[in-house]
């Protein structure tokens, strides 16, 4: 379970130390900062971000929930290399799950 305390430059109040850290990590993959492919070191990355590794094993499970990490047994985690073609699919299979997320939300 994650920290509830939120980072001083937290984006949102009440955002965890875990959701913190996921955002952070996210922004740097899409944006290129960690190249596709890429070995993740959750040693590195607790020591870059001043976490322990349970908020970042929490964050690195959310990411791999996205498709953004792919974990191989024995290995650890990687940044996935994707085609056009999987991040078109990607993006389109947010899109409807988002957009029935808000519709049930709504609804509520």
């Amino acid at each position: 379970m994650s920290e509830l305390i939120a980072l001083p430059g937290a984006e949102r109040d009440g955002e965890t130390l875990s959701e913190h850290v996921f955002r952070k990590i996210q922004s740097a993959i899409v944006q290129g900062e960690i190249a596709p492919g890429s070995k993740i070191s959750e040693p590195e990355l607790a020591r870059t971000y001043g976490i322990s590794r349970g908020p970042l094993r929490e964050a690195i499970h959310r990411l791999e929930g996205q498709n953004l990490l792919v974990r191989v047994p024995h290995v650890g985690a990687r940044v996935v290399s994707l085609t056009l073609e999987g991040l078109v699919e990607l993006f389109q299979i947010r899109e409807s799950l988002e957009g029935m997320a808000c519709r049930l939300a709504a609804q509520r």
